[in-house]
């Protein structure tokens, strides 16, 4: 597929990729240059609350995990079963 470069530096992502990869207007992307080619990859950014808070329920899970408070399951079926055997 081809993109023009605009004269203000903008590249319009074809609507093939757009649809394909799920992007809408105000999505954000990292741009890097990459073995001589342009790269941009979608990336998503939380405010540093949500990832305080996420870190802070990680370290959780791996304290429960290590004490033994936690379940372990073999695979996701294991996992799915006890959650309904939970109601």
């Amino acid at each position: 597929m081809l993109a023009t470069l605009k004269d203000k530096g903008q590249v319009t992502i074809p609507k093939k990729l757009v649809n394909q990869l799920g992007l809408v207007s105000g999505d954000t992307f990292d741009v890097y240059i990459e073995d001589g080619e342009i790269r941009f990859v979608p990336v998503v950014i939380y405010p540093k609350k949500k990832i305080e808070e996420l870190e802070r329920l990680a370290s959780e899970a791996e304290e429960g995990l290590s004490s033994g408070d936690l379940p372990v399951f073999e695979d996701a079926d294991d996992a799915i079963a006890d959650l309904h055997r939970a109601g």
